[in-house]
């Protein structure tokens, strides 16, 4: 398992600016949006799947940002929809001079 990096604690910061993001597949399209418009730099790998874009290291952050408790996935009906708890708020607070400046990342 990775230790935990700035590429994680970005996506911590991009799931915190759009406070809960719809499913796993809807957050590689958004990274990936926002690597190629280049509004940050993760440096993450993706390929052409079935259903879009997926990045293997994406989703091992993903699973890095679980484990600590940083972020939680909830079903809400029929989707699951993922979020930054408590303790991920606090580390997205702490983080200051790795923080994405607000008007860096779009919706």
């Amino acid at each position: 398992m990775r230790k935990i990096t700035p590429e994680p604690l970005k996506v911590l910061q991009v799931i915190a600016k759009y406070g809960e993001v719809k499913g796993r597949l809807t957050l590689h399209k958004l990274i990936h949006a926002l690597q190629n418009s280049r509004t940050i730099d993760l440096g993450y790998r993706f390929i052409n799947y079935s259903f879009g874009p997926y990045s293997k290291e994406l989703e091992e952050d993903l699973k890095l940002l679980t484990s600590l408790g940083l972020i939680v996935e909830e079903k809400k009906g029929d989707t699951t929809v993922i979020k930054v708890t408590k303790k991920g708020m606090e580390v997205v607070k702490s983080f200051s001079g790795t923080k994405l400046s607000p008007h860096r990342v779009r919706a």
